[in-house]
């Protein structure tokens, strides 16, 4: 082989392997997203929260502020603004990983980067968040001009919960409503709120859940266990059903008693229960029973049954009343 068809050889070889390690590397970049996670999205994680829509992460190395594409939330002392700011909380805590996606336009016009946010999930579905917001009640679909990708999607789900009074749309009639106080003497609370508790065997809905307090004793030897001196033991069966279409996790922390008379509260719970409620997620239409069992003060005083789905002091929570 003459030299010069040699060194055209060896070059068309070098070439090659270039293409095949470009496709390669490539190919390796694509497969690190999770399933679900559109093309061309960018990791980021989630810093702090501003309101329903807004919230900042670190991205490449820099804090930045996102605000989500198309669900436009209300804002805080409108109506919803605080159970929007909440929720969106709920579904992407602090230090949760993210995956951003641009559309069009990089950024508001302001400061704030425009994206499209998915959270991945063990099923392979990665979940996008604009949709979520809208889905639930918690935001109106709002399309920006050129930023169109998942308007059709948007649009629907948002016709659905508009339908269905989900959320903003039962409580103000719409995004962006102005709240106007309503005077003290017409705030009348409804059964299952602090102010007017459940009786036992009633069952509460509250963020997608159905929860029935079946019924509740106390006792002062449970199982292998006897209270520390002062306390006995609340015994509650329970029931939780998922009653819309999203994914609801639940966990016998989630209740705890409280003393009607000075908001002590009691939050320790025992697993050694005939059949713990244990803790696990729930898919749409799906139901579990268990028994929670907590430790509480041996005083007459009434108890307040306080099941919190979010953990957080908001207006989620629903209460029944047990008496000794």
């Amino acid at each position: 082989m003459s030299s010069t068809r040699f060194f055209s050889a060896v070059v068309v070889m070098m070439l090659t392997l270039g293409s095949l390690s470009f496709s390669t590397a490539r190919s390796v970049l694509a497969q690190s997203l999770p399933d679900g996670v559109p093309t061309g999205s960018v990791e980021a994680e989630v810093r702090s929260h501003e309101d329903g829509d807004k919230f900042s992460v670190t991205v490449g190395g820099k804090t930045e502020t996102v605000l989500l594409i198309s669900a436009d939330a209300p804002e805080k002392g409108e109506c919803f603004g605080d159970k929007a700011s909440s929720r969106l909380k709920k579904l992407i805590p602090k230090g949760t990983t993210i995956y951003l996606e641009k559309d069009k336009d990089d950024r508001d016009g302001k400061v704030c980067l425009l994206r499209y946010v998915w959270l991945p999930r063990e099923d392979g579905n990665a979940r996008l968040i604009d949709e979520r917001m809208v889905a639930d009640g918690y935001s109106t679909f709002k399309s920006r001009e050129g930023n169109t990708k998942y308007d059709s999607r948007l649009k629907k789900v948002e016709k659905k919960a508009k339908s269905e009074k989900r959320g903003l749309w039962k409580d103000c009639g719409g995004g962006h409503v102005e709240v106007t106080p309503k005077p003290k003497a017409t705030e009348v609370p409804e059964v299952g709120e602090k102010g007017l508790p459940a009786d036992i065997g009633a069952t509460l809905e509250t963020d997608g859940q159905s929860v029935t307090l079946q019924e509740a004793f106390f006792s002062y030897d449970y199982g292998y266990s006897t209270p520390k001196g002062g306390y006995v033991f609340l015994v509650m069966s329970v029931r939780i059903e998922n009653v819309d279409d999203s994914d609801h996790g639940y966990e016998e922390a989630r209740f705890k008693a409280l003393n009607a008379e000075t908001d002590a509260e009691y939050e320790y719970t025992f697993t050694l229960a005939d059949q713990p409620l244990g803790s696990g997620e729930l898919s749409p239409g799906e139901f579990v029973f268990g028994q929670v069992v907590l430790e509480v003060q041996d005083t007459p005083a009434p108890l307040l049954v306080q099941f919190d789905p979010s953990y957080l002091n908001g207006d989620d929570e629903v209460y029944w009343s047990v008496f000794r």
